[in-house]
């Protein structure tokens, strides 16, 4: 299948450029941009990418009192609350959310159906999962499966260190799921299956928190550019920026100087390939 390169986006990709006190880039701004410069198919892979804030977004509204609406999320305020009442959800057309969202909320809306909280996130992480992977798009897919598998060998070595019961909360029904739940081993006998397992768990074992988590987003974006080395001007680069750029973002909001340090990495390695159009105005300030 011939794959669309976009040379003038990917050379022309907005420039991060840091700032003394604030990272002036948003991931909002960025989707509205590539909103108009990707071809339609494509955009609708970047936004399977935001749908972890619907997902947040959703949950609020059903089980929060108030909040701060996340704007990366693909949908509106207004288009999720008539999802959430029932008279509203039987009158609508449901075909602009992913299908997933309407079976929840189908389940949610039986009186004989109870989904707390926790459930709740379940369903919709691993529909989640299951929508990137029937994509149609091999990097998408490869990125489904890294985020699927980490999420549950985090899960098995929290309840493991913490001797609580996870097993029923590991998504999947594959090889990885399977020896998370039943392994006792240190690397749960995943050697063949993740070739890099005794490092995730070297990882894991860290005490700081913080250096935890900037080890595993650092993980996360070497796999990115591992599956995206062949991939010069196509979709597949584009959407590896979008999930380095929420990397940079969650460094922004976590710790401000090791957020200056992934951004500068970022902007280093976007110097040395991009240059973003002058007209691109890059206006924020806080997070959109």
């Amino acid at each position: 299948m011939n794959k669309r390169n976009y040379y003038c986006l990917v050379a022309g990709l907005p420039d991060l450029i840091p700032d003394d006190k604030k990272l002036h880039f948003s991931s909002v701004e960025l989707r509205d941009y590539l909103r108009e410069e990707l071809h339609a198919s494509d955009f609708e892979l970047v936004k399977l990418f935001y749908l972890p804030w619907d997902h947040e977004n959703l949950i609020n509204l059903l089980f929060g009192g108030e909040f701060e609406w996340d704007e990366r999320g693909n949908y509106t305020r207004e288009s999720l609350e008539q999802l959430v009442d029932k008279k509203q959800f039987e009158l609508i057309d449901t075909s602009a959310f992913p299908s997933y969202f309407s079976d929840f909320i189908e389940f949610y809306h039986d009186d004989e159906e109870e989904f707390p909280t926790v459930a709740t996130v379940k369903f919709l992480t691993e529909r989640w999962y299951k929508t990137l992977t029937g994509s149609g798009n091999e990097f998408v897919a490869a990125f489904a499966e890294y985020k699927q598998n980490m999420a549950n060998i985090m899960l098995a070595l929290n309840g493991r260190k913490h001797n609580i019961p996870f097993e029923d909360a590991i998504i999947g029904d594959d090889e990885v799921s399977h020896a998370l739940k039943k392994s006792r081993s240190r690397d749960f006998g995943l050697s063949n299956e993740i070739n890099d397992i005794e490092s995730i768990v070297q990882i894991f074992e860290i005490e700081n928190i913080l250096d935890r988590e900037l080890k595993l987003d650092n993980h996360l974006w070497h796999i990115l550019d591992e599956i995206t080395f062949f991939n010069y001007f196509t979709i597949e680069k584009v959407l590896a920026f979008v999930q380095k750029l929420f990397i940079v973002e969650r460094w922004f909001e976590l710790d401000k100087e090791k957020g200056q340090q992934i951004f500068n990495q970022l902007l280093e390695e976007l110097q040395s390939n991009f240059e973003f159009p002058e007209e691109f105005a890059i206006t924020y300030g806080k997070r959109k």
